[in-house]
């Protein structure tokens, strides 16, 4: 799944008294973690146990759910989280492509895919309690401060509970390596062969570690990157359009034009005037204040 946002958290307390908790059509997915006894889930009509020191994360979505106590005493602790992007369950990890786009490649493209067990046994169950204790307790809202502080708290329980295997760990490296490669390079010719040859890997699956980790290929990504130092110079520099194309990677000025117009809606020439017209009128605007 893309990484998720924490709503809300809280602690309760439930006994084999025969009641149960039932839910209908999550909006939100719901974390569940067993501190004490066991806990007895039913998904969709079918049960099973989530112990002590566990985890079971429930889908939003079209489900019923119920549980309940299956030993005297049960406590949990429950988390609501809002997953924006697509996401799936399968048996195994599977890459999913966020649905929030990067606004620049400038700044590190993160991984963009998180995988967690839907039901886990928690290896560190006290570091996973303690984030919980400060999680929990606390009301959230976007306008407050609290906010960016519990989002921080979350992101560090995912870390503890992200599962990934060796060959996902070799994909997020990959990717990685290879975001660092095009940045360096872009102003150089490259192409798959290129790549090939600088990761001593086949170039499909290079692009299948990229695609699956940021959500692109990495001719998107070397392009868009391309077009945004374009502007950068652009704005930033008096350099003409065939010198910044070159300097970018282009050696034909009609290609580069082409590529920048349909990346930015307008021409270069056209680019540069437009926006140093308001960045002059607004250095104006500043200066009557």
């Amino acid at each position: 799944m893309p990484l998720p946002t924490f709503i809300e958290g809280g602690h309760a307390e439930l006994h084999a008294d025969g009641r149960m908790v039932s839910r209908v059509h999550l909006e939100y997915f719901m974390f569940i973690f067993v501190r004490k006894g066991t806990l007895m889930m039913s998904v969709d009509g079918k049960e099973q146990q989530v112990h002590r020191d566990e985890l079971f994360i429930l889908v939003a979505g079209d489900h019923r759910y119920a549980w309940w106590a299956e030993t005297p005493e049960v406590e949990i602790d429950w988390l609501y989280v809002f997953v924006a992007g697509e996401w799936t369950l399968k048996n195994e990890p599977a890459p999913i492509k966020n649905g929030m786009a990067a606004v620049s490649l400038h700044a590190n493209v993160p991984v963009q895919t998180l995988f967690l067990r839907q039901h886990q046994a928690v290896e560190d169950p006290d570091s996973i309690k303690e984030t919980m204790d400060q999680l929990v307790p606390q009301t959230i809202t976007c306008e407050s401060k609290q906010f960016f502080n519990s989002q921080a708290l979350f992101i560090q329980l995912l870390n503890k509970l992200r599962a990934q295997d060796n060959a996902q760990n070799l994909m997020i490296q990959v990717s990685l390596e290879l975001q660092a490669y095009l940045r360096s390079h872009f102003q150089n010719k490259i192409t798959a062969t290129t790549l090939e040859k600088e990761f001593n890997r086949p170039a499909t699956f290079l692009t299948k570690a990229f695609r699956q980790t940021v959500g692109m290929t990495p001719t998107d990504f070397l392009n868009q990157y391309r077009m945004e130092e374009a502007g950068r110079q652009l704005l930033n520099t008096g350099l003409s359009i065939s010198e910044i194309a070159s300097r970018v990677g282009f050696q034909n000025i009609y290609y580069f034009s082409t590529s920048f117009k349909k990346y930015a809606g307008t021409s270069p020439s056209r680019y540069r005037q437009v926006n140093s017209i308001e960045t002059s009128e607004n250095l104006s605007n500043r200066g009557d204040e």
